[in-house]
């Protein structure tokens, strides 16, 4: 009786394990995307207050996709922008610098 138990047990870990990894796989682009999104967010939203010197309410209108808007979060902290998504786990800073404008710094 304990050899079935064990079997049924590792049957469930394979299975499990694979499903996580199947998961992982099929949200790679997501993945990808977002981390090229939060970016450009940073980026162009440096940018948009600093050179620019637009409100932040006027900055995020700027992004098309109301749903990205809604799934990011982009906080101004001196003159530096951090965008995040996905609860932090991308995340990109963009830093302004007087005479050259704004450069993503990670």
């Amino acid at each position: 009786m304990g050899g079935k138990r064990w079997l049924w047990i590792g049957g469930i870990a394979v299975a499990l394990l694979l499903l996580v990894g199947g998961g992982a796989y099929a949200m790679r682009d997501s993945f990808t995307f977002a981390g090229i999104a939060t970016g450009y967010a940073a980026k162009q939203t440096c940018s948009c207050r600093f050179v620019s010197g637009r409100s932040m309410e006027s900055c995020l209108a700027d992004f098309p996709d109301q749903a990205a808007r809604e799934q990011m979060s982009i906080v101004e902290d001196g003159n530096l922008v951090r965008a995040s998504a996905l609860f932090g786990a991308f995340s990109s800073e963009a830093i302004y610098e007087e005479e050259f404008g704004c450069r993503v710094v990670n």
